[in-house]
């Protein structure tokens, strides 16, 4: 191996360890971002909490993001990411339209109880978030309940749902997952987790029954 050929190796690892450790540094940022979001609420939120919970300077924070919006918007992207997964995953899980229903109500809520920080932001404190569009992104953040109307269409198709407005219907889904998602966040001693899933999948089965054609 030639001098040359050794020295860009060192190079190309050298580099590689620092876009690691941005990317480390990053996630961790976004971490501390959403549990002091999550404990403080937006007005309370501040950059400097963030640098103090991770050990570095406020200044390390700006070499990442302009202000607080800025990184909250980055969380929220981070979230809209997760929360689409979640519910293509669940739409992609099952031929059947009824359980696609069904898991999709199971995975709204469980991404909500196991991203309280997450939900808090997207759909809670800073719901302007919602009509923005990520970095690079020409739809709207709101555009991944498209999955949910989706589902909703191949229900009434099925005949599993009578003929509707399936905007309308998606509308209503939502809100009865949105209900529980945010008592369980709003009341954590009182509103299980358990009491929460127990619940969706009532709702999903009356709301189902309910609009049987």
């Amino acid at each position: 191996m030639s001098n040359e050929t050794r020295a860009e190796r060192l190079r190309q690892a050298s580099h590689e360890r620092r876009e690691r450790e941005k990317q480390e540094l990053r996630q961790a940022i976004h971490e501390a971002a959403g549990e002091l979001f999550l404990e403080h609420g937006y007005q309370e939120f501040s950059l400097r909490q963030v640098a103090e919970a991770i050990g570095y300077s406020p200044g390390t924070i700006y070499l990442y993001f302009n202000d607080k919006d800025d990184l909250l918007f980055s969380v929220a992207d981070e979230g809209f990411f997760k929360f689409g997964q979640a519910l293509s995953q669940a739409a992609a899980g099952t031929g059947d339209a009824r359980q696609r229903l069904v898991d999709m109500a199971r995975a709204y809520v469980d991404f909500g109880l196991e991203n309280p920080e997450h939900y808090q932001l997207m759909f809670m404190q800073r719901t302007d978030y919602l009509l923005e569009r990520p970095q690079q992104d020409l739809r709207p953040r709101i555009d991944s309940f498209q999955i949910l109307q989706t589902a909703v269409e191949q229900a009434i198709a099925a005949g599993v749902l009578r003929a509707g407005d399936s905007l309308a219907i998606a509308d209503t889904i939502w809100a009865q997952f949105h209900g529980i998602v945010a008592l369980a966040i709003g009341m954590p001693g009182f509103y299980t987790p358990e009491r929460a899933r127990n619940a969706v999948d009532q709702a999903v089965t009356v709301m189902i029954e309910g609009l049987r054609p």
